[in-house]
């Protein structure tokens, strides 16, 4: 499961980043501050727009990345210490990754609604 977790929240971080750097050249909006010029909308809807600026989308991307890093680097410190027969560091390593795995969880909540979601992954 937890495999699986991981490679979902890849694919829809790669989907992220591909149209965020897509929009991020097109041209077809500016921020500025955080205002978006597009005359007929509400400033709060033009206020939403400017905070989903592909920059900042970029940003959240890599932090999840990190975080999916975190969790792996949590998984080698276990498989290392069982190997070595370490129990405190094993016990270490195996809280650290749990609590990693409700982040990614949390993650997973984001895309919901993508056909990909398990069911399993709701926290």
């Amino acid at each position: 499961m937890t495999d699986a977790l991981v490679a979902f929240l890849r694919a829809r971080l790669d989907d992220d980043e591909r149209v965020a750097r897509a929009c991020a050249g097109d041209g077809s909006w500016t921020v500025e501050g955080l205002e978006v010029y597009a005359p007929g909308l509400s400033d709060e809807v033009r206020t939403h727009a400017a905070r989903q600026d592909p920059a900042r989308t970029l940003r959240e991307v890599e932090a999840a990345r990190a975080v999916i890093g975190l969790f792996e680097k949590a998984g080698e410190r276990m498989d290392r210490a069982m190997s070595d027969s370490d129990t405190v560091v094993y016990q270490e390593a195996r809280i650290e990754q749990r609590a990693f795995r409700m982040v990614l969880l949390r993650e997973a909540v984001v895309h919901k609604s993508h056909p990909e979601f398990r069911q399993e992954w709701r926290p």
